[in-house]
């Protein structure tokens, strides 16, 4: 946990170097819109609702928790940042006062705390949840779980287990919001129970559309892996990208971020 406000340092580090950070960029609003788009507009009433940011306040960190197995933890990075370190960076650059939680502690990133046990399965996290949920507190749960599950020949009933594990979360705290990851997928003898699995991810999220945001880990290649399993620093940095775009659509102001470099479109 890191409660010191990284945003100035980051920003005048920056300044420094003769980097200039620029103003957010002011939301635009749409307006004259037709009768028809207002028709399906009105059938979206709910959905846009589900999609307001979450209430923050100021000089309050808005706690986030990093939370799954190993590919949280930061294995295939020498480092062990994972995707924690850049993220964490980048978010401080858009002018969020962010404080990840978690009882681990490990990286050299600005804030080091998460909740991701290599090797775990989600029925693993399952038994712990409702006292990290407690002892954490976190608004913000970033979540990647499942792929133990799978490589374990234990696909059946996974996307149950995982059901089973955002109620846990919800019933602890009904205002929590979770941005749940499509997994990486593995390639070889698994690979079609991976996309299977992934394929019932829109679902569970829509079991929950005001709290639970869908990001997509499988646009990794495995080319970007050290094994098949674990990001490598390019994967990694794709992984802190994906879920970036999903704080995006749910932190205070999110929306007018300037963005980051997109690491998809860049070149080995």
């Amino acid at each position: 946990m890191r409660l010191m406000n990284p945003v100035p340092m980051i920003a005048a580090a920056l300044m420094a170097t003769g980097v200039a950070l620029a103003a957010p960029q002011a939301a635009t609003a749409a307006t004259g819109t037709p009768p028809a788009a207002r028709a399906s507009a009105a059938g979206q009433a709910s959905a846009a609702a589900v999609r307001q940011p979450i209430q923050a306040t100021p000089g309050i960190p808005v706690r986030i928790m990093p939370f799954g197995d190993s590919l949280t933890f930061g294995k295939g990075d020498r480092a062990e940042n994972g995707y924690r370190a850049e993220l964490f960076t980048w978010l401080a650059l858009a002018g969020v006062h962010a404080d990840f939680v978690g009882s681990q502690r490990n990286g050299s990133g600005a804030d080091t705390a998460h909740e991701g046990h290599p090797g775990w399965r989600i029925a693993w996290l399952n038994r712990h949840t409702d006292f990290w949920m407690r002892k954490h507190r976190p608004q913000v749960v970033l979540l990647d779980i499942g792929t133990n599950d799978l490589l374990r020949n234990q696909a059946a009933g996974a996307p149950r287990r995982l059901d089973q594990l955002i109620d846990r979360m919800l019933a602890t705290d009904p205002k929590v919001r979770i941005v749940l990851a499509k997994l990486l997928v593995v390639r070889g003898r698994h690979e079609k129970e991976f996309r299977s699995f992934n394929a019932t991810l829109a679902r569970a999220a829509a079991r929950h559309p005001g709290n639970v945001t869908l990001v997509d880990m499988s646009a990794i290649p495995a080319t970007d892996t050290v094994d098949g399993v674990h990001p490598d620093e390019l994967g990694y940095r794709k992984m802190a990208y994906q879920w970036f775009q999903g704080l995006r659509q749910i932190l205070p102001g999110g929306r007018s971020w300037q963005p980051v470099p997109n690491p998809f479109s860049a070149g080995r």
